[in-house]
């Protein structure tokens, strides 16, 4: 259900959601991109509308979305960076998505 419910979440009620186009885009600059060189940092972008989406007149939804911006190193929260905090995130991901440790490569699998 959270893989469901996700995409929307992020689109409607964070306006951080990407398109699955402007998310290869965004992902290919990354890995190949000069100003990305730089290992070991939290790229952004400056792009996100911060509003609640709508429906329009027509039955699409507008007014929000993160799409478009100009790629920046961002800065972590201590919370991202705390191996625990890390773990835990991952391990209640999997669950909500239904995944077990036969669904996850053996490298992913927390020690």
């Amino acid at each position: 259900m959270l893989c469901q419910a996700f995409p929307w979440f992020m689109k409607y009620v964070t306006g951080g959601y990407v398109g699955m186009e402007e998310a290869g885009e965004r992902l290919a600059q990354v890995v190949d991109a000069p100003e990305c060189a730089k290992s070991d940092v939290y790229w952004a972008w400056n792009g996100g509308a911060q509003q609640v989406g709508r429906w329009s007149e027509d039955g699409k939804p507008k007014g929000a979305g993160g799409s478009g911006g100009e790629i920046f190193e961002n800065t972590q929260s201590d919370a991202v960076r705390d191996r625990g905090t890390a773990m835990k995130m991952w391990d209640l991901s999997c669950e909500a998505c239904g995944m077990t440790e036969k669904d996850l490569p053996k490298a992913a699998i927390s020690p």
